[in-house]
C-alpha cells in the first residue's frame, strides 16, 4: 500500500454505489481495488465554483494523448490544473467513456432500473447543490480500454489486482466523488461488482 502522510479520512465505497467527498489544495486521494477489477468512476468539482470540473478532453488535449502516466496533470474545462497523478500501482485507466447511465442499461441491454454510475452520483452530490446535469465526464479509474488498429474500442476486463490503487494530488480545492461501478453486463468489472476504499492523506 502507498502512504500519502497523515490520514484525513476513509471510507468505503459498497460496490454499485457512490461516495462523495471534500478535499484541500495538496491533499492526496488514494482510490483503492479492494477485490481487484473494479472500475470506479471519479469526478471533481472546484470548491470556490461548481462551473469548473475536471475534465476528461481538456486533459486529453493539453497531453495529446489517451493513457494516463505517472506525472500526469488532468486539468478542468477552465483548462486549470486540478489533479496531478502522483503514485499510480496500474498504469490503465480510461478517459475516453462516458459513465453508464439508465440509457445505457436500457439501450444497449434491455435491462430497466439498473443502478447507475449517473444516478449514483446524482445521489450523493446532491447534497453540494450539484445536479445531473451538472456532472461532467468521468476518469474511469483501473479501466480496461483499448483502441484497435481500425479505431474501434475494445472493452476488457480491468487489469487491477486486490489491494492496488491510485494516488492523485489535488491542485485546488475540490469537492469529489467516486462510483464503484455497478455494470456487471460486460466483462470490465471482471463480470463482478466489489468495493473500493478511498483515502485522504496530507503532509
Amino acid at each position: 500500500m502507498i502512504e500519502m502522510g497523515t490520514l484525513v479520512s476513509e471510507v468505503r465505497v459498497p460496490g454499485g454505489y457512490a461516495k462523495a467527498f471534500e478535499m484541500k489544495k495538496s491533499q492526496f486521494l488514494t482510490i483503492i481495488d479492494v477485490e481487484g477489477q473494479q472500475v470506479g468512476d471519479f469526478v471533481a468539482f472546484s470548491k470556490s465554483d461548481l462551473k469548473e470540473k475536471l475534465s476528461p478532453v481538456h486533459t486529453r488535449t493539453s497531453l495529446l494523448k489517451v493513457k494516463i502516466s505517472m506525472g500526469d496533470i488532468l486539468r478542468s474545462n477552465y483548462r486549470n490544473p486540478m489533479f496531478k497523478i502522483v503514485a499510480d500501482a496500474v498504469g490503465c485507466h480510461d478517459i475516453l467513456l462516458a459513465m453508464c447511465d439508465e440509457q445505457r442499461y436500457l439501450v444497449d441491454y434491455g435491462v430497466k432500473d439498473h443502478r447507475s454510475c449517473l444516478a449514483n452520483f446524482e445521489e450523493v452530490l446532491r447534497t453540494y447543490g450539484i445536479s445531473r446535469e451538472q456532472i461532467p465526464d468521468p476518469f474511469n479509474t483501473f479501466q480496461h480500454t483499448k483502441i484497435k488498429a481500425d479505431g474501434s474500442l475494445l472493452q476488457l476486463p480491468g487489469l487491477s489486482q486486490p489491494g492496488d490503487c491510485i494516488v492523485f494530488q489535488a491542485l485546488m480545492d475540490v469537492i469529489g466523488a467516486v462510483s464503484a461501478c455497478p455494470m456487471d453486463l460486460n466483462p470490465i468489472g471482471g463480470n463482478k461488482i466489489s468495493d473500493l476504499i478511498i483515502k485522504i492523506n496530507e503532509r
